[in-house]
């Protein structure tokens, strides 16, 4: 083992040192969520460049693309697709450009797949209505006076949903325990923070 990681060059080196830990920590993510043990690991894990944990991403409307799990998808992939190319003979430059595209594009189907997944248990049977006056955790920071969407963690029907969630007093940070008190016509909920005495 040891002669076999000297006989490695420094570029392919690097690949092996994102290929090792993201895979194994891909493949723990992949065992909590097929047993459904995952339920709140991923709070708070939306990406904000700016440092502000809330910020719309250009891609909010459609599905939370920087997150936690996202990037491990992409280091996962960018890894074994690195050390598959330069092992082929691939050129540096080319093998660097071509992991990269292959980790993009997989992120951006696992991050479209989960959405629709997430999308589709939120339609069907659920009555909305039966959220209202139910408590709930803030999953991701709501900000305050509407001016913004967080989400909320809730038991509605029997099961744990995720949810969009507004407020008309102040911004709700992650953590904090919030009860529904009314819906939105778009199904977005109404909160406020539960205060404890």
């Amino acid at each position: 083992m040891a002669e076999w990681w000297a006989n490695i060059d420094g570029f392919e080196k690097i690949y092996w040192y994102f290929a090792i830990p993201f895979t194994l920590v891909f493949t723990i993510q992949l065992v909590l969520s097929f047993t459904g043990m995952d339920d709140g690991i991923d709070a708070g894990d939306d990406i904000d460049f700016s440092g502000d944990i809330d910020s719309d991403s250009i891609f909010d409307g459609m599905f939370r693309f920087f997150t936690v799990k996202n990037f491990i998808t992409f280091f996962t992939v960018f890894g074994w697709t690195g050390i598959t190319l330069y092992n082929l003979g691939v050129n540096k430059a080319l093998t660097t450009i071509l992991s990269t595209i292959s980790g993009i594009i997989v992120m951006s189907i696992v991050a479209f797949l989960f959405y629709s997944i997430t999308k589709l248990a939120e339609s069907g049977t659920l009555d909305f209505k039966n959220a209202i006056g139910k408590t709930g955790e803030v999953y991701i920071p709501i900000p305050s006076k509407q001016d913004g969407i967080g989400k909320v963690h809730i038991t509605i029907q029997g099961a744990i949903r995720e949810l969009d969630a507004m407020t008309t007093g102040k911004s709700i940070p992650t953590g904090k325990m919030v009860e529904v008190s009314s819906i939105s016509s778009n199904n977005i909920l109404i909160v406020k923070e539960i205060k404890h005495k």
